[in-house]
């Protein structure tokens, strides 16, 4: 049985919560999309298998994922994180590849997907996609690149890098005495692999960033209470935690 096409109702829904199809005609991507799948996913698991490629892109809605490969000795090597809004797969996609890696759930996620013979056939149709997958590309750019700045930065400025970045696709101007700005509590574990620290440092550097009233740690998220504190620490302005 062929797969039904997606209704116009379910299309708009997409539209409202990814922005890369919000840009698009409507009528576009309801001629376009063959098949439009949507799925809750629970914390640690996998979205995408290693070695396996299933021929769709993935639009994050909610939540935060990790792409990693599994070493000879069962550790997760953490390539990128990816949160919402986001999408998985497309620059491989593009380049007519795909890159062998496995990708794991960080928190409850909502996730859309579409074939990727329809992401493609979207870009050869409206320029406006091609510039969407260009603005996703540029936004990982810029990550790569501060991450690169950080490598001879302090523990502390490392772990707040992180933070800062789980928060990145909320608004763009947040008023902390108005908004409780939360983020998922990862793991220390993923947390130290994600900043080039040891798990023990960033046990001691989220205490440390507690005590001093710039986060609250509540179960399974984090409240960040100063956010331009963290932003300066980052920026690598003088400060003392």
């Amino acid at each position: 049985m062929a797969p039904q096409k997606p209704a116009a109702k379910q299309i708009k829904q997409l539209a409202n919560e990814i922005s890369f199809f919000r840009a698009l005609s409507k009528d576009l991507l309801m001629q376009t999309i063959t098949y439009l799948s949507f799925r809750n996913y629970p914390c640690s698991q996998s979205m995408l298998f290693e070695n396996y490629y299933g021929g769709s892109i993935y639009f994050i809605a909610e939540g935060w994922i990790k792409v990693c490969a599994i070493d000879e000795s069962s550790k997760n090597n953490i390539y990128t994180l990816y949160g919402p809004d986001e999408m998985v797969g497309a620059i491989a996609a593009v380049e007519e590849d795909w890159n062998p890696k496995e990708a794991v759930t960080l928190s409850p996620a909502k996730i859309w997907s579409i074939p990727t013979q329809d992401f493609l056939n979207l870009l050869q149709e409206d320029p406006q996609a091609g510039i969407q997958v260009a603005i996703f590309a540029s936004k990982r750019l810029r990550k790569l690149n501060q991450y690169f700045r950080l490598r001879e930065a302090d523990s502390v400025t490392k772990v707040a890098h992180i933070l800062l970045e789980l928060m990145e696709q909320k608004e763009n101007k947040i008023n902390t005495k108005k908004h409780r700005v939360l983020i998922p509590n990862l793991p220390h574990r993923e947390t130290a692999i994600l900043s080039g620290v040891t798990r023990e440092t960033v046990t001691r550097t989220l205490s440390k960033l507690e005590k001093k009233g710039l986060i609250l740690r509540q179960g399974a998220t984090i409240e960040i209470l100063n956010l331009d504190f963290l932003q300066q620490l980052v920026n690598g302005n003088p400060t003392s935690v």
